[in-house]
């Protein structure tokens, strides 16, 4: 389950970044549907999980679109009708692929706790509610709570950042920041230390992206970094809510953290060749291409490499009984 916003994202593409008062001409222009928790319900979706999105339209045109949309993608909807406009964001991306986000509420603001306690029965049945900071505070804390009684393991990306109280640390099973997000809640540059020092407030596990360089994540046993795929990039836009859409639909499923966490990573690396938030949410069978493919190839590398290595005096031909096959690390869904 994901409980969130819904947004039209407008993007428009730039050469650079303007100064404060400078006017600069686009590339280009590109609308589409957004919003950080209808792009990781889809990502959930897309990965492969039965997904129910909780959220909020306005009664207009872009709401109407956004129900269809999203309804395309597999997933069941529970949709308050606000009165007002649908949510909008407005971004920016240069072509360093930096990107710039400006976020106007609307209905998503109005998503209430009464919304997500009417869905109460249906929070029993699922096996992970992800949320983040697009709707207010105090529904964030409902839902949190309405999972906690109910034991199903949260996944909490607090974005975009604001204040939280330790309570709703304590609530969080899964806590999943960005590195701005996690400088601004722990108050320091250090990794290791200010995740212990989330960890010690009530987060359960503490999982921090960190672009390029892949994640790190800490939990009451140990600490580990997950690297990440070298790749070109394009747009950064979504990465973000992809790896939370796939860590939750792995989670889901039983496997392992680090499991979920590597399967997280290629998802968001892969997200980044595509122009587009939304649109770029790869499919798992996406993801089974690339890096079966791509580790199979590695694989025979490695093996044909380890074939020449000769012992003194021996001399062997290019052509010989290999093992066929390479493992994958991505599992059937």
């Amino acid at each position: 389950m994901v409980v969130g916003s819904s947004n039209v994202d407008t993007v428009i593409y730039l050469d650079r970044f303007s100064s404060p008062g400078e006017t600069v001409y686009a590339t280009g222009k590109k609308v589409s549907c957004g919003g950080k928790g209808a792009n990781q319900a889809v990502a959930a979706a897309r990965a492969g999980a039965e997904v129910t999105f909780i959220t909020a339209f306005g009664d207009d045109d872009e709401g109407r679109s956004l129900e269809q949309r999203l309804a395309d993608e597999g997933m069941t909807l529970s949709v308050a009708w606000k009165q007002g406009d649908t949510g909008q964001a407005f971004i920016e991306v240069d072509r360093r692929s930096e990107n710039r986000i400006a976020v106007v509420g609307g209905a998503n603001m109005l998503l209430s706790p009464e919304d997500v306690e009417s869905m109460s029965d249906v929070v029993s049945e699922c096996d992970v509610m992800v949320l983040q900071n697009e709707i207010p505070s105090d529904t964030d804390a409902a839902a949190l709570g309405i999972a906690r009684k109910r034991n199903v393991k949260t996944v909490y990306n607090p974005a975009p950042f604001r204040p939280l109280d330790d309570d709703v640390l304590g609530m969080s099973d899964y806590l999943v920041m960005n590195k701005s997000e996690f400088q601004s809640l722990s108050g320091t540059d250090d990794v290791e230390k200010g995740c212990e020092m989330l960890l010690s407030k009530g987060a359960g596990t503490a999982i921090v992206t960190l672009g390029k360089d892949g994640c790190f994540y800490k939990d009451g046993h140990r600490s580990w970094t997950v690297p990440a795929p070298s790749i070109e990039t394009i747009d950064t836009s979504g990465a973000g809510d992809t790896f939370v859409g796939y860590l939750a639909a792995s989670l889901s499923e039983g496997r392992p953290l680090e499991d979920s966490i590597r399967l997280a990573v290629k998802a968001a690396s892969l997200s980044c060749t595509k122009r587009g938030a939304m649109d770029g949410i790869p499919r798992i069978d996406e993801l089974r291409v690339r890096y079966v493919t791509t580790d199979a190839r590695t694989d025979s590398r490695r093996r044909s490499e380890r074939s020449f290595k000769c012992r003194p005096g021996e001399s062997r031909t290019a052509f010989g009984n290999h093992p066929r096959g390479a493992i994958s690390p991505i599992r059937s869904a």
